[in-house]
């Protein structure tokens, strides 16, 4: 989900898991916010296990929340967001916990400066509501924000092959770093050098995501 538009790439920057798979990192959209520099590297998804990109969107899980605490005395539960669309999940009825494969009830949800509040079905005081802390808050991919046009999850890009405008290979999208601002491909297996490409999401740099034919075109930045 944390759904982000992009101009002419709008590749959803959303990871989300396989129902079997452990959790990953938030559903996000990729849009086209310069980048100044790659500094520290945030988490990626390579340090997390997502499905394989071909995986049908009714079989994954997206990740939007943490939960937190327990929150007054009848199973309410502080919830870390992880999507940026967090007025969507208003709209549903049910989550996952964890990888847990059978959904419960997402009672109530509301909003605060910190994050959210949520109550689920069957957590009725602060003790059982304690057990359930940690766990990730994922939901099905049918639940998500519909894609606009021209739009993906962003573990449909892991694997794209890289070419530059005139078809030289670059290397595969075998990563990407989710840095708050917009994100950051990780162009690994290049033929000429050992070292990662990093590659912000930007119009001027993503030229062309084509994750049907498995392909993609940039133009490599130049860092000094």
């Amino acid at each position: 989900m944390k759904d982000e538009s992009n101009t002419t790439n709008k590749p959803a920057t959303a990871n989300g898991e396989s129902v079997s798979d452990s959790p990953s990192a938030a559903p996000r959209r990729l849009r086209p916010v310069p980048k100044a520099k790659v500094r520290k590297r945030p988490p990626t998804l390579r340090e997390t296990r997502g499905p394989e990109p071909t995986t049908p969107v009714e079989h994954v899980r997206l990740t939007v929340g943490r939960l937190g605490g327990s929150h007054g005395v009848h199973g309410e539960m502080r919830m870390h967001i992880l999507t940026d669309e967090p007025d969507h999940l208003k709209t549903l009825k049910t989550v996952f916990l964890g990888d847990r494969d059978i959904p419960i009830p997402l009672e109530s949800i509301r909003f605060t400066d910190k994050g959210a509040l949520v109550k689920l079905g069957g957590t009725e005081s602060p003790e059982a509501a304690a057990k359930l802390s940690g766990l990730n808050v994922k939901i099905a991919g049918t639940d998500a924000r519909p894609l606009a046009e021209g739009e993906y999850f962003l573990f449909q890009l892991i694997g794209l092959k890289v070419n530059d405008e005139v078809g030289n290979p670059i290397g595969v999208v075998t990563d990407l770093i989710e840095t708050g601002a917009h994100d950051v491909l990780v162009i690994g297996e290049r033929p000429d050098s050992p070292e990662d490409l990093l590659v912000p999401n930007h119009p001027e740099l993503v030229l062309e995501m084509d994750p049907a034919n498995g392909t993609m075109v940039v133009r490599p930045p130049v860092y000094e």
